[in-house]
């Protein structure tokens, strides 16, 4: 026999409830740092028990690192998505669209990158975690797709590695400090000014000879 739902509100379930306090947890950790933030402001923020963010997290800690996880796969499916299986397309091309999935990924999520960025220049154990898990392998896709262009046209450009690396961190420090720069910088205050600025500056700098 089907259990009739009652009217009203449907329930919320337990991935509903985990979502929310990761979003809230998410937003504190941007504005605050994560030592700044405690799991009781998180909980009132949520409106949840502090205690159970222990449970499906296992502590503040656990909650950074699942936020992080989580963003680093939706991140990883965004790569993939833009390069699709398009076999024509070049490799200048194929940098190029993994680039511009990079710098819109970042844009639509701001907390992430001043999350990130708080974290990666502390010397902690989150950092190398950062290191380890989201900074390197998102070096080695970026410097794959560059060499693929260095090998296919003259005159590749120099410190090659260094130039990825400058646009990955580079990327996450100016969408991180977006309202900053537009006071500092006019005329770039717009979303496809700013995005158009990255993309000549950033994207275009990596492959210049």
């Amino acid at each position: 026999m089907t259990e009739r739902r009652g009217r009203g509100r449907p329930r919320e379930t337990d991935t509903d409830t985990s979502a929310a306090i990761a979003r809230v947890a998410l937003r504190l950790f941007a504005a605050h740092g994560f030592e700044a933030t405690s799991l009781r402001e998180i909980a009132n923020a949520a409106g949840v028990d502090v205690a159970l963010i222990s449970y499906r997290f296992g502590g503040k800690a656990g909650l950074w690192k699942s936020i992080v996880s989580e963003a680093g796969a939706d991140l990883r499916e965004a790569l993939e998505r833009a390069l699709g299986d398009d076999c024509t397309a070049s490799a200048r091309q194929r940098f190029d669209m993994s680039a511009r999935a990079f710098l819109s990924f970042l844009l639509d999520r701001p907390e992430m990158p001043r999350l990130l960025l708080r974290d990666i220049t502390i010397d902690s154990e989150r950092s190398q975690w950062l290191l380890e898990n989201l900074s390197q392998p998102l070096h080695a896709h970026f410097f794959e797709l560059a060499q693929a262009v260095a090998d296919a046209q003259e005159g590749a450009p120099t410190h090659l590695q260094f130039r990825v690396a400058n646009f990955v961190y580079s990327a996450a420090s100016t969408v991180a400090r977006r309202d900053r720069l537009a006071a500092l910088v006019g005329g770039i205050a717009a979303d496809s000014k700013f995005n158009a600025a990255l993309e000549e500056v950033l994207v275009e700098g990596v492959l210049a000879p």
